[in-house]
C-alpha cells in the first residue's frame, strides 16, 4: 500500500482514489485465484514428468536447513524460477489484455486509431515456434540461462498497466512450489 501511494505518473500526480481502490481490489480479489490457477496448472505439467519433479526436488533440498525451506535461498534457485516461468508460459492466466489505444498508432503493418481496443493475446505470443520452440511442450529448460523480452513472455500483461502484483506471485508461486 505503502508504494501505491507514493506511486507517481509522468506528471509526478499520485494515484486517485478510485485508481489506488481499484489496485488494491485486483490484488486482494484477483492475485490469489490466479497464482493458485497457475501453481495448479504447473503442478500439473510436472507431476507429469519424473526426471524433471527429481531434478526440482533436489535442487529445492539445497534451500533448506533442518527439513525449512529458507525462503530467502529458495527464491534463487534457477530451475524452480524456470520452472514457475514455464508454467506460466504455457498456461497463461490471462490469455488477452485489453488496452485502448491513447494515440493512432502503427502496428504490425496497420494503423489503429486513437481510442480503439487492442488485445494482445498472451496465449499466442506464448505459442510462437520461432520464439518457443515446441510450444505444446512443457520445457523448464527454455528459461535456463534466457530471458525473453516483454513482447515474448507476458503472463502479467505488459506496459504501464503490466499486474501489480508480478512480483509477488511469482515469488508466491516458487514459495508453494518448492514446499
Amino acid at each position: 500500500l505503502s508504494l501505491l501511494l507514493e506511486a507517481r505518473d509522468e506528471q509526478g500526480a499520485p494515484m486517485t482514489f478510485p485508481e489506488l481502490r481499484d489496485e488494491l481490489v485486483t490484488m486482494l480479489v484477483a492475485g490469489h485465484e490466479t497464482t493458485a490457477t497457475a501453481l495448479s496448472w504447473t503442478l500439473c505439467w510436472l507431476l507429469r514428468d519424473p526426471a524433471l519433479h527429481a531434478r526440482l526436488c533436489a535442487e529445492v533440498a539445497t534451500a533448506t536447513e533442518a527439513g525449512r525451506l529458507l525462503p530467502e535461498r529458495g527464491a534463487t534457485l534457477e530451475l524452480l524460477d524456470a520452472t514457475v516461468r514455464e508454467g506460466l508460459r504455457i498456461r497463461p492466466v490471462a490469455p488477452l489484455v485489453g488496452r485502448i489505444t491513447r494515440a493512432p498508432m502503427q502496428l504490425g503493418g496497420y494503423e489503429i486509431p486513437s481510442g480503439w481496443v487492442v488485445a494482445p493475446a498472451i496465449y499466442l505470443a506464448h505459442r510462437r515456434q520461432s520464439v518457443f520452440p515446441g510450444p505444446d511442450r512443457f520445457d523448464p529448460q527454455r528459461f535456463l540461462g534466457t530471458r525473453f523480452s516483454p513482447a515474448e513472455w507476458l503472463p502479467f500483461g505488459g506496459g504501464t498497466r503490466r499486474c501489480i502484483g508480478a512480483a509477488f506471485a511469482t515469488y508466491e508461486m516458487k514459495m508453494v512450489l518448492a514446499a
